[in-house]
């Protein structure tokens, strides 16, 4: 973990922007951040954060105030276990 600015920068590992097919089949899926899982991540990107991330709502909440944030969509476990 370093400082940038007044923006706190966590490692991030190299895979968080690929998520693998067992992932998908009822497994949680662990904040790029904080490592916590749930059932809800939110794909995010910032200055501070270049490739797309998985984030936690709890993660969410500081990063959307970085510059540069963008938002690229929302993580449902739920859907992904319903069938069409």
């Amino acid at each position: 973990m370093r400082l940038q600015g007044s923006y706190v920068c966590m490692p991030q590992p190299d895979n968080t922007a690929e998520v693998s097919q067992s992932e998908h089949k009822g497994q949680m899926i662990a904040c790029a951040l904080c490592q916590s899982t749930g059932p809800v991540h939110y794909r995010v990107r910032s200055s501070v954060i270049k490739d797309w991330t998985l984030i936690c709502p709890q993660c969410w909440s500081r990063i959307e105030h970085q510059p540069g944030y963008q938002y690229g969509g929302t993580r449902k476990a739920s859907r992904r276990q319903r069938k069409r």
